[in-house]
């Protein structure tokens, strides 16, 4: 009857192992339960949150950079000396180029909550725009001319040139000053 106590021990521990490794594989298939159900956007998010280095391909670009801000159908990314906004609908792929170690950011201060909201900034602000169409690697330059429920005009207000459909339009970004859009 002594040794009933270091066999009780034994069992106790067993059985605790074993609700150890339960728990440890219901809080996997939880994780995987989760990445499954979550989008492109969540992705992002997610290495926005993490602060990591991505390339994003689009349209006929790559563009590398941290992930600033993540919209309903549009990523922010910094790219530095200018950021590019990209349509998540036209997004081809998306990968890690560096783990950051630390940093990372939440929210989405510094983004628009959709494409067609930070198409609407551009309107308004005037800039003139590179904006890249899927398939094409020839960029449309120009102030942003209107904004439709479908489309945008590039050009002139007056007279745009361009009219680009917004599943066609792949990324938009500030111009390089340094550019002669001859506008």
């Amino acid at each position: 009857m002594e040794s009933m106590p270091g066999d009780l021990q034994e069992v106790a521990a067993a059985i605790r192992a074993e609700i150890r490794l339960e728990a440890e594989e219901a809080e996997r298939e939880a994780a995987i339960s989760a990445a499954m159900r979550r989008d492109v956007a969540g992705v992002a998010r997610e290495l926005m949150a993490h602060g990591d280095t991505v390339a994003v391909d689009v349209g006929q670009r790559m563009f590398v950079g941290q992930i600033m801000a993540v919209g309903s159908d549009v990523v922010t990314i910094d790219t530095e000396p200018r950021r590019v906004d990209v349509n998540l609908n036209a997004l081809q792929r998306m990968r890690v180029v560096k783990r950051a170690r630390s940093g990372g950011r939440r929210g989405t201060s510094g983004g628009a909550a959709s494409l067609r909201a930070r198409l609407l900034e551009l309107h308004l602000s005037g800039e003139a725009i590179e904006a890249g169409i899927a398939g094409s690697d020839e960029p449309i330059l120009g102030p942003v001319a209107l904004v439709g429920s479908d489309h945008i005009a590039v050009g002139e207000e007056a007279a745009p040139e361009w009219f680009v459909p917004l599943k066609s339009l792949a990324f938009v970004r500030t111009a390089d000053p340094s550019i002669d859009l001859g506008v």
